[in-house]
């Protein structure tokens, strides 16, 4: 399809959708009951007995019925080209993850009018080729998937987002990983998964087209914008299967929100895809419309009308009449492995929904003598279900987080790669509360600054009801003091006037509450067993984040985003830390890894770490006889403290807690 082709399509896509002014269905008593078609029914309504009948029969026709009444006609194939050389870039990741990086432009269709596409890959570079790729598109360029300088600024037309660093419909350098939280390319790569991603709007523009009034209105099933989205992953598809570095049998197509609504329509009609993964599609992807909760079909044709087919929005609050839904879509997927995720909050798209169309699409799984999701029961928060369909509701709203894509790795390796997925923690899914502040600390949790910034007294089991939760450097009293509302560092000239807590732990959930100031760039940081600085640092105008900047992990890996507030404002770290293991002689047997949220945004995920970095913890710089006291007995037990930095700003912390992973909190 070249790009006349294509300009033909946006132009003729028009605002269908009724006009929606109603309140969405938020109560599971009023969706009433509801008749669901038969995913494996042919065009007579029998369904069908063999894989022989499903094939030449059934699944035609239920392709059929969804391009005439919810995506509109799938486009034809077109010749795929590489506009210049594949550029090909050796690159070190943070968590010392060695790889390999392609972006290759593709010309879509033939002549010098066909669309072009900038996709961007990432490679393990360990040896392990050919390797499985996950493949999705993105929704602002593919700079802003991942904080690389090296990746192409996208020329499409984008849409405005002043925060985001897009600035008259065009990226600029501040846009660079703006949403990396959401493509954890070291993590997924470790796992032995290549990364795939290319700008939607390279082919469409989220956006409804103009349209001259005068000009014919489109056919009832003329494909929108998911058809020319998934149309799009098909022809990158074409690519990927030519390069010696990916297994062409492995490829799955993957899509979150509006996206994973194109990537389940590219699954259903391209089986080349070897398997389908959904992370919150909702309306019009993976959840049933009949049940009208949530995002309805008048809501969203109405909000977005150059999605779907105009028919689909005739469909408007007469959910019953419509001859498929969306587990018939979940059908065509069978029997590759198909993966749909979910989260609590994010209601709109209607979890319960989505899981109960994996439930109604099994038969076509069992057609072909495999489980699919092989339950009726929903599961409980954060607890993956399923055989060759699996399915996980999270907790938390409606975004892609790297627990997503972990469980999908995990859900893949078995049913896609027949390998076993790593052996995972006990800790559970961390999604922490962050909001507002300041946040209740949970049980278990051992309590070092109070909400008002006083120092906690009693710390740890065993010590007395006037033991400070925090020491000095030499181990007395610490001459660090509560001003507004915060324990305030006492900057020194040396900078190193730390405190350090008298609970150790090894493995821990940890919780601090902070405010910057002006002095010396807002500088300060967590000492995680006061080896490993998370930084505190006044970066909110950096783009992208660099090392130094509030959300690193210091001589590890910068953040995936920047998250970063104001001056003054309280912001808060949740951390999960897992300790290094070591042996007798103290060498590390099993590197130690980090997750960190910073204001509601995920800025380390799973970052490994082995000896630390640093040439200024406190175990080097400013050293005391106590503090190599602590370090000895961290190489011999484990555990060990949390250190507050002083680096010559005035930071105040608040509301700072402990939650030990691994037993109860120790006292030295």
């Amino acid at each position: 399809m070249g790009r006349a082709t294509v300009g033909c399509l946006v132009s003729l896509v028009m605002a269908s959708g009724v006009a929606w002014s109603g309140e969405p269905n938020f109560d599971e008593a009023r969706v009433g009951t509801y008749t669901l078609p038969d995913p494996i029914a042919g065009p007579d309504g029998a369904a069908a007995k063999s894989v022989e009948a499903w094939r030449a029969v059934a699944r035609p026709h239920q392709l059929a019925v969804l391009e005439e009444n919810v995506f509109g006609r799938r486009l034809t194939s077109a010749p795929v080209a590489v506009v210049g050389a594949v550029e090909r870039a050796d690159v070190m990741l943070p968590g010392d993850v060695r790889a390999r990086r392609l972006q290759a432009r593709l010309r879509l269709g033939t002549g010098d009018a066909a669309p072009i596409t900038e996709v961007l890959l990432f490679l393990p570079h360990d040896g392990r080729e050919p390797v499985p790729v996950l493949l999705g598109l993105n929704f602002l360029g593919n700079q802003a998937e991942y904080p690389d300088p090296g990746i192409w600024l996208p020329p499409s037309w984008l849409p405005n987002d002043e925060a985001a660093g897009i600035d008259q419909h065009l990226a600029t350098e501040a846009s660079r990983g703006w949403l990396a939280h959401r493509w954890p390319v070291p993590a997924m790569l470790k796992r032995g998964y290549g990364m795939a991603t290319a700008y939607c709007g390279d082919v469409f523009p989220d956006r409804p087209p103009e349209r001259d009034a005068a000009a014919a209105q489109p056919s009832a099933d003329a494909p929108g914008a998911m058809a020319a989205w998934a149309w799009q992953l098909s022809r990158i598809l074409d690519w990927l299967v030519t390069l010696p570095e990916v297994r062409k049998d492995a490829v799955a197509v993957v899509g979150f929100s509006r996206l994973g609504k194109a990537a389940l329509w590219a699954g259903a009609g391209d089986e080349r895809f070897a398997a389908v993964v959904s992370m919150e599609s909702g309306c019009g992807g993976a959840a049933l419309s009949r049940r009208d909760y949530g995002e309805s079909i008048a809501a969203i044709t109405s909000r977005f009308p150059h999605w779907f087919c105009p028919r689909f929005a005739s469909f408007a609050g007469r959910e019953a009449d419509l001859p498929c839904d969306q587990h018939c879509l979940l059908a065509l997927v069978a029997p590759r492995p198909l993966y749909v995720a979910s989260a609590v909050e994010d209601r709109w798209s209607d979890p319960r929904g989505e899981f109960l169309a994996c439930v109604a699409a099994e038969p076509a799984w069992r057609l072909h003598g495999l489980e699919g999701i092989a339950t009726s029961d929903a599961p409980p928060t954060d607890t993956p279900v399923g055989r060759t369909v699996g399915y996980h509701v999270r907790a938390g709203r409606h975004e892609l987080l790297a627990y997503d894509w972990q469980r999908c790795a995990d859900f893949l390796d078995r049913a896609l790669l027949g390998r076993m997925p790593p052996t995972a923690d006990d800790h559970g899914a961390f999604h922490p509360l962050q909001a507002p502040l300041p946040v209740q600390p949970p049980a278990g949790a051992v309590v070092l600054v109070e909400a008002d910034g006083g120092v906690a007294g009693g710390a740890g089991e065993g010590s007395g009801a006037d033991r400070p939760a925090f020491v000095s450097m030499g181990g007395g009293a610490i001459d660090w003091k509560v001003r507004d509302g915060g324990l305030e560092v006492e900057a020194s000239g040396r900078r190193s006037n730390h405190v350090v807590s008298t609970v150790t732990f090894r493995d821990a959930d940890i919780h601090a509450e902070f405010a910057t100031s002006p002095e010396a760039s807002g500088n300060s940081g967590l000492y995680l067993h006061g080896l490993y600085e998370l930084q505190i640092f006044d970066s909110v105008a950096s783009r992208p984040p660099q090392m130094q900047d509030e959300g690193a992990l210091y001589r590890f890996a910068p953040p995936l985003v920047n998250a970063a507030l104001p001056t003054g404002a309280w912001q808060v770290y949740d951390v999960r830390f897992i300790a290094p293991r070591r042996d007798a002689a103290g060498a590390i047997t099993r590197p130690g890894h980090l997750t960190a949220w910073l204001n509601g945004k995920l800025v380390q995920d799973a970052i490994e770490f082995a000896e630390p970095r640093s040439p200024y913890t406190p175990y080097k710089h400013g050293v005391t006889d106590f503090m190599r006291g602590v370090e000895k007995r961290i190489l011999e037990t484990g555990a060990g403290p949390l250190v507050l930095q002083d680096h010559g700003s005035r930071v105040r912390f608040r509301n700072v807690w402990i939650r030990p992973l691994d037993g109860a909190a120790v006292s030295p």
